[in-house]
């Protein structure tokens, strides 16, 4: 069985493929006989170990992550991994391949497609708080989904923003993009990531008329000790949008956002917006949150096309 490499998967698998086959899988009639349980937590310290199995139609795949946020500081990738995909129903290995490109093309993914039906169609200026991998991927989706002109980016650590705005200065040259304070990202941008493991919020709390015509997509805080997005934003909101039901349990925005009175009922997740083809009536005048945790089914459908596209 062959092992694919971090380059080997970037290599073979694109942002505008992944959010395709996202989108796909959701629309397909045929459920394809879907097991994916929550995926299960082991917190050691400040780091998480990640076990996530599935299973759709013909195909079993499980993910072994690891998350060490302390990792920044050493210069290292926050997130490593290993990826399996298996025949269903003989359980034979079919592929093994690094995690880390995998989630971030999943993760990219389901931001991006929450901006695709969220975000206001004529939005331009996107803000990334927090380069690390999944800024990166957040990068690249917005650009799949729309005309993006400028970027404005913020990280704690200055040199990490200026690695990024050169890195993205050369793969996406036609784009603007610089480091600014995170009250001017907010400020001029029309779509909001963040892409942190912050256990206290990254973004101001400004009134929410300051807020009007943005959307925040929220990907970074997974674990309940973890929020990136103030209680006020939470609160006042006019809509807040799931990538799936376990961001209910395990981000802590959104377990926030439940104490403050949002109930889970009037939210959609991805599927729904996806297969009702939801969008927002006048976005350019509303506070829009997307909040993905990401689950295991989103990896397995992101690997099969990996696969399937070899063979």
């Amino acid at each position: 069985m062959e092992f694919l490499s971090e380059e080997d998967v970037r290599q073979q698998l694109t942002m505008e493929k992944t959010i395709q086959s996202i989108e796909a899988f959701y629309l397909d009639k045929d459920d394809g006989n879907i097991r994916s349980p929550d995926r299960m937590h082991i917190e050691d310290g400040d780091n998480t170990n990640l076990l996530m199995p599935s299973y759709y139609k013909n195909y079993y795949a499980t993910k072994l992550v690891g998350v060490a946020p302390g990792n920044s500081k050493l210069n290292k990738p926050t997130i490593h991994g290993i990826m399996a995909l298996y025949d269903r129903s003989t359980m034979e290995p079919l592929l093994l391949c690094d995690a880390m490109p995998i989630t971030s093309m999943r993760t990219g993914a389901l931001g991006g497609l929450g901006m695709k039906y969220l975000a206001y169609k004529k939005a331009v200026h996107l803000g990334i708080v927090g380069t690390g991998t999944q800024g990166w991927s957040h990068l690249q989706s917005a650009l799949a989904v729309r005309n993006i002109e400028k970027v404005y980016v913020f990280n704690r650590t200055k040199a990490k923003a200026e690695d990024f705005i050169q890195k993205a200065a050369s793969a996406f040259p036609h784009v603007h993009i610089e480091a600014v304070s995170v009250e001017e990202l907010v400020q001029q941008s029309d779509i909001i990531v963040t892409a942190t493991t912050s256990k206290t919020p990254v973004l101001p709390e400004w009134d929410k008329d300051l807020w009007k015509g943005k959307l925040i997509v929220g990907v970074g805080s997974f674990r309940p000790d973890m929020q990136e997005i103030p209680d006020s934003i939470l609160k006042n909101a006019d809509e807040i949008h799931v990538d799936a039901d376990g961001a209910f349990r395990e981000s802590g925005d959104m377990l926030k956002a439940q104490e403050l009175g949002r109930e889970k009922s009037f939210s959609y997740t991805l599927k729904d917006l996806i297969t009702k083809n939801y969008f927002p009536e006048q976005p350019n005048d509303k506070l829009i949150i997307f909040k993905s945790v990401g689950d295991a089914i989103f990896d397995l459908v992101t690997v099969r096309a990996l696969y399937e596209n070899r063979k």
